[in-house]
């Protein structure tokens, strides 16, 4: 539990995949916090009061009294640090490895390939409105270079279906190693849910978003199963709640 000497402040938008990771450890833990919204269709991750927290000018960032930390696993590793009680990793060092590993795959291979999906869905016919000279004073604010590079795709020499079909094949890709872990364990990493149940949770949700259930409804069972035991803990709730307060009201 936090105590009252601890003051965690967390900055997020509440649609943004990485942020909820976050959101959900601190809700797993029950550890008191604050959130500060970012809008990002605003482009507020660029305003320098922001990139003096979060130089990427991405979203999280986590405040723990003077202490900054950023980039989403990091954080959720702090917190487990930070804040041990209420364990999410798991004991056993063969267990800890098999969790990070989930974690390094969600970072390195799920967050990429949902990444163009996503811009697409839900960027792209606003990028293509926008003109040259704007897209280019927008594009030179961003730290990353490689989101520089998806707006400039999506805005002006979108992707091909063939593109898209090769971004989606590596998710099921992934989806299938964990339908074979699930049918040996409850969770990930073994027996105990874990930071990595929580680290690939929001990449289902925005699964749900791009309409791909069908990923796995029928076709992986573990993986079926495994997600409506995510959406049982009270813990997801949260992701409900942050995008009541924050989210679109229609």
């Amino acid at each position: 539990m936090a105590t009252t000497s601890d003051v965690l402040t967390l900055y997020l938008n509440w649609n943004a995949v990485c942020a909820q990771k976050v959101l959900l450890t601190l809700e797993e833990k029950n550890i008191a916090y604050t959130l500060v919204h970012i809008d990002l269709a605003k482009f507020e991750q660029h305003d320098p009061a922001y990139l003096k927290l979060n130089p990427a000018g991405v979203v999280p960032t986590l405040v723990h009294d003077q202490q900054v930390v950023v980039e989403s696993s990091v954080i959720i590793e702090y917190l487990e640090d930070a804040f041990p009680d209420a364990r999410l990793r798991p004991p056993a060092p063969s267990q800890r490895a098999q969790m990070r590993w989930w974690m390094k795959t969600v970072d390195d291979t799920v967050h990429g390939s949902l990444r163009p999906l996503s811009f697409v869905r839900f960027a792209q016919s606003y990028a293509q409105t926008l003109s040259d000279d704007t897209l280019r004073e927008i594009t030179a604010r961003m730290p990353k270079k490689d989101l520089a590079e998806i707006w400039q795709r999506v805005a002006r020499s979108p992707y091909s279906d063939d593109e898209l079909s090769v971004y989606l094949h590596k998710v099921e890709d992934v989806l299938d190693r964990m339908d074979q872990a699930l049918a040996q364990d409850k969770w990930l990493a073994g027996d105990e849910f874990s930071l990595a149940d929580i680290a690939m949770t929001p990449y289902f949700r925005r699964m749900v978003q791009l309409d791909k259930q069908v990923l796995w409804q029928g076709v992986r069972p573990h993986v079926a199963d495994w997600v409506k035991r995510i959406e049982a803990r009270p813990s997801f709730a949260v992701l409900d709640r942050v995008k009541q307060m924050f989210g679109p009201q229609s």
